[in-house]
C-alpha cells in the first residue's frame, strides 16, 4: 500500500485553516497543469514511501531545493510519466520542469521495509504512520 495515498485519506477530514489535502499520486503533467490552474499555494508537502537506502522506517522531513537535472534527464522523467510511471522524484521533476510547484515544497519519505505490491503495510513502516501523520502536519506550520 502507497504511503502517501494512505496520508491523504487520513489527513483529509481534519485539515483546516487554509490547509488541503489531496492524493496527487496520478500523473505528473496532469498534476503540473492542475496546479497552473489554480491559484498559486504557499507550500506544498508530499509524502512518499521512497527506497534511498536508509534504515527502513526512517521518516526524514526535507525542503526540495527545486534543483533540476539535465533537460535529457527531464525528457526521460516525463517519457516515464506518459508511460505511467508515477514516483515523488518523477513529480518533482516533471512539476519543476512544466511548472505549478510554489518555491516551498517540502517532502516528508518514510523508507520501506520492502517495496513490493500488496495490502497493506510493513510492520516496520506501520509502527512509523503518526510519525509520518505528524511530520506532515508539522510541514504545513514550519
Amino acid at each position: 500500500m502507497s504511503v502517501g495515498p494512505w496520508v491523504a485519506d487520513e489527513l483529509a477530514g481534519a485539515a483546516h485553516d487554509g490547509v488541503e489535502v489531496e492524493d496527487v499520486s496520478y500523473h505528473p503533467v496532469g498534476l503540473s497543469q492542475n496546479l497552473q490552474e489554480r491559484p498559486s499555494y504557499e507550500r506544498v508537502v508530499f509524502v512518499a514511501s521512497m527506497s534511498r537506502g536508509r534504515e527502513p522506517g526512517t521518516v526524514t522531513s526535507y525542503r526540495w531545493s527545486g534543483d533540476l537535472p539535465s533537460r535529457d534527464e527531464v525528457q526521460a522523467r516525463v517519457s516515464e510519466a506518459v508511460t505511467g510511471v508515477i514516483s515523488l522524484d518523477n513529480t518533482l521533476v516533471v512539476c519543476g520542469a512544466f511548472g505549478g510547484l510554489p518555491e516551498d515544497v517540502r517532502i516528508v519519505e518514510v523508507e520501506p521495509e520492502d517495496d513490493g505490491w500488496g495490502d497493506g503495510f510493513s510492520a516496520t513502516v506501520e509502527t512509523k504512520l503518526p510519525e509520518v501523520v505528524e511530520a506532515v502536519w508539522s510541514s504545513t506550520r514550519q
